[in-house]
């Protein structure tokens, strides 16, 4: 009897354990993997944006280029000074060109490259002169053999008239703005990003010797070439589970991809799984040692009534039978044991459910817990208001201080932010140096008061001795619509804080 209890408890212990370890075990990968394309959707969109604002940029510089040069008169000295002037600028042009309207080179950048002065291909340059707007041409392959586009401004004289154009060329395999703006970006454990044009050419890869290839059959690549963007698993043309997030670069019609294979993804898993397992063992062995001692304890009353029995004491067996502890008792206290050891496990599921809804760093909500918070203000439908706050420059903090003392100054804007929030305040870590403050029957002015005080207390806070490290923030409040549109509106508000100046705090329309 005390070996089958121990038997049937130690099998029910064990089958426990391991469907709870299973069950965590898939709980932990589900929410890695949504946690890495979550990620790597949200990269790749900061990415498109940032790429969109390059070619934007490049776009007015020429187009205030054209305007000097038409208010001088078409003046050969301006015309080779503002060619001078945007070579010399960080965007990433390889060569710039002013050609007349019968495409003749009349100012370049660099010299050395022999062009002014030329006569251009007359079939090519008509097409040109025909677009009386700013261009940005599709890739193509230079007489040089460089993949490369063309960002162009047309030039009109004082009554509207063409006479030409002014030409801004980049190479997509040089060191250029491109290049540079998608080898800057840090990423660790297998993660790169690369950038295709409508036709799934390679404009970006980290191995250069595929940039200018055309990749088909790729669904993220079909995809960005429809203008999509969005988050996909997928095996690639090289046969690797991957997690990609992509983003359509409207500026150009390009697409920006960012992916991680699945088992980089998934590396430290096992590792956790193996630790929580390791914390379990001692427990787990403490409580079988307690269950040899029940056992005992359990087949000790069948005993005793076995020796009455051999005895043969009639006339005090019944007082001995008696004296026998009850049953159902001792029945109750194995059970309870048992009880107690799926109670282990499930608190320890639940701790690494947990985990999996709260950063680490801050110890506030992440993006997985934000979308439970936004359905439940969807369900509820009562008024709020949201503060989107960025830290200033953080970048540059990082570069500086390095990666801890980074680390501190976001846990540092987390302690800031608990200081500020009411008991009903939901915060929340979108990621990097971004944050999230849902204000529960808040006004706009309300919301705007606290994104207020958050700002000038990180102000005053000066987590970094005499460097002072600022926020800046967005505000909006709930129109009736969904809690994802109030997001966006106090993102862009956000936006427009960044680009005042920062240090500031801008309210959504």
């Amino acid at each position: 009897m005390r070996h089958l209890i121990l038997s049937l408890a130690v099998f029910s212990a064990a089958v426990m354990l391991a469907g709870g370890m299973a069950g965590a075990y898939q709980v932990q990968r589900q929410q890695l993997m949504a946690s890495t394309l979550d990620a790597n959707e949200a990269f790749a969109a900061k990415l498109a944006k940032t790429t969109s604002d390059l070619l934007l940029r490049a776009q007015s510089n020429l187009a205030y280029a054209a305007d000097q040069m038409e208010r001088s008169g078409m003046a050969p000295a301006v015309q080779q000074a503002e060619v001078d002037r945007l070579r010399r600028l960080e965007l990433g042009f390889n060569a710039v060109t002013v050609v007349d309207i019968r495409g003749i080179v009349r100012a370049a950048a660099p010299e050395s490259l022999g062009l002014k002065g030329r006569q251009l291909d007359s079939a090519q340059w008509r097409d040109l002169v025909d677009e009386r707007v700013s261009t940005i041409s599709a890739p193509f392959v230079t007489v040089l053999g460089n993949l490369a586009i063309v960002i162009s401004q047309p030039l009109f004289e004082a009554g509207g008239r063409p006479v030409g154009r002014l030409s801004a060329t980049m190479y997509l395999r040089a060191d250029g703005g491109l290049q540079r703006l998608a080898r800057e970006q840090y990423f660790r454990d297998g993660t790169y990003v690369y950038v295709v044009d409508s036709s799934g050419r390679l404009l970006y890869h980290p191995e250069t010797g595929r940039i200018g290839t055309v990749v088909l059959g790729n669904p993220v690549i079909e995809a960005v070439r429809k203008g999509r963007s969005g988050q996909m698993r997928l095996v690639n043309s090289r046969g690797v589970d991957m997690l990609a997030g992509y983003a359509h670069v409207a500026a150009a019609d390009w697409g920006v991809v960012v992916q991680r294979p699945v088992h980089a993804a998934l590396q430290g898993l096992n590792d956790l799984m193996l630790r929580v397992l390791g914390l379990t063992v001692w427990p787990a062995l403490a409580l079988l040692a307690l269950l040899w001692l029940l056992s005992g304890w359990i087949s000790r009353p069948l005993g005793e009534l076995s020796q009455i029995i051999r005895d043969g004491d009639q006339e005090g067996g019944l007082r001995r039978i008696a004296a026998v502890n009850c049953w159902y008792l001792e029945a109750q206290r194995l059970r309870g044991g048992l009880l107690e050891a799926y109670g282990r496990v499930r608190t320890q599921m639940g701790e690494l459910y947990s985990a999996a809804n709260t950063d680490p760093l801050t110890r506030l909500g992440n993006r997985r817990g934000l979308e439970t918070a936004l359905k439940a203000l969807d369900e509820r439908r009562q008024p709020f208001a949201m503060v989107v706050l960025d830290i200033d420059f953080f970048k540059r903090v990082n570069d500086r201080h390095g990666h801890d003392v980074g680390d501190r100054v976001i846990a540092g804007v987390a302690d800031l932010m608990r200081a500020q929030a009411r008991q009903e305040d939901a915060l929340f870590r979108l990621g990097g140096e971004e944050f999230l403050v849902v204000l529960p029957a808040t006004d706009l002015d309300g919301a705007l008061r606290i994104a207020e005080r958050l700002r000038a207390g990180m102000e005053r806070a000066r987590m970094l001795g005499d460097e002072v490290v600022t926020l800046s923030a967005g505000v909006a409040a709930w129109d009736g619509g969904a809690a994802e549109q109030t997001l966006k509106a106090a993102d862009q508000a956000l936006y427009r804080a960044k680009q005042g100046g920062r240090n500031r705090v801008e309210a959504a329309p």
